[in-house]
């Protein structure tokens, strides 16, 4: 297996599979073609039989993102308003509902370190905590609060679906549903790196239509437009959602390399938009509605270390 360092400031290299960059911009790192073995692993969560289903109400049918807060409690987002709902993990209901923002084309969000980072689908990180919200139906008063919005800088023309926090590396981690970039194809896909410290932004990882053609998808079905993006808390995996073709791909974190990809049950998971894990492996899907309710999904990891 070929394998070729493809970023810096990181101890770890994503690559894409089976091909690479031929054009490179000036100063950014060069990516080179990889071949690597297409033998997958088994995945160690059953997919096709999650052991709760929790049926969201109708302000949440088009539930777009979701994270974990801390024991018992989920947070999620619907597509459209700037309302931040928790979720009891344990019964699939909702507790509270907060407002922080307007309207908006909300993608996805992450909780860290006390703060709430939510991608906006053209770029815009917003971030807030807790106390910088209010109760739905009431206002804000004499309060006085800020919401900070950061101006990610990518790269590229995108429109952005998945975001989630790296603990290893410090970084996140923002998924392109789909990239406009000169002299790329359309079907590749982008997964960026955000350093908030330097304030600094790399494309990080590549994934195209024929790496999933080469474990065996055709056509239409070889399609894979990013929505959510997570990493395991403990094998330190990437995971990553695809509402487009709907399918969960894993991948490791020496190469980027394909560890298992898997086709969801598409009357289950009609729209599946978000992804997070709880510390203990605990995997969390959520799905918008189309004919039926937005849903959340729970998977026990089946520890196979």
């Amino acid at each position: 297996m070929k394998k070729y360092l493809a970023l810096i400031s990181v101890s770890w290299t994503f690559l894409a599979c089976q091909t690479a960059e031929t054009k490179q911009e000036p100063k950014e790192p060069k990516v080179k073609v990889v071949s690597e073995s297409r033998t997958l692993e088994p995945l160690a969560y059953d997919l096709q039989h999650p052991v709760q289903t929790f049926k969201m109400p109708a302000s949440l049918r088009e539930i777009s993102g979701l994270t974990y807060v801390k024991p018992g409690q989920l947070a999620a987002i619907n597509d459209e308003e700037g309302d931040l709902y928790f979720i009891d993990s344990g019964t699939g209901k909702v507790t509270e509902r907060r407002m922080w923002g307007s309207k908006g084309d909300y993608e996805d969000l992450t909780y860290h370190e006390g703060k709430f980072y939510v991608l906006r689908s053209d770029g815009r990180l917003f971030v807030f905590t807790l106390d910088q919200t209010y109760q739905a139906g009431g206002f804000l008063s004499d309060r006085k609060t800020s919401i900070q919005t950061l101006n990610l800088g990518l790269p590229d023309k995108n429109e952005l679906e998945g975001l989630c926090f790296d603990s290893k590396t410090k970084n996140f981690f923002i998924a392109a549903k789909e990239t406009k970039r000169e002299g790329v194809d359309k079907d590749t896909r982008y997964v960026y790196f955000y350093d908030p410290l330097k304030k600094e932004s790399r494309r990080g990882l590549v994934l195209r239509k024929r790496s999933f053609e080469s474990v065996g998808f055709q056509g239409k079905e070889a399609k894979f437009n990013p929505s959510a993006i997570a990493v395991h808390p403990i094998t330190q995996q990437v995971y990553i959602l695809a509402a487009s073709g709907q399918k969960l791909l894993v991948l490791d974190r020496k190469g980027g390399n394909f560890i298992h990809v898997e086709k969801l049950d598409p009357k289950a998971l009609e729209q599946p938009e978000g992804l997070c894990f709880s510390p203990d492996g605990t995997l969390y899907i959520s799905s918008e509605g189309k004919k039926g309710p937005g849903v959340i999904q729970l998977f026990p990891w089946k520890d196979k270390r």
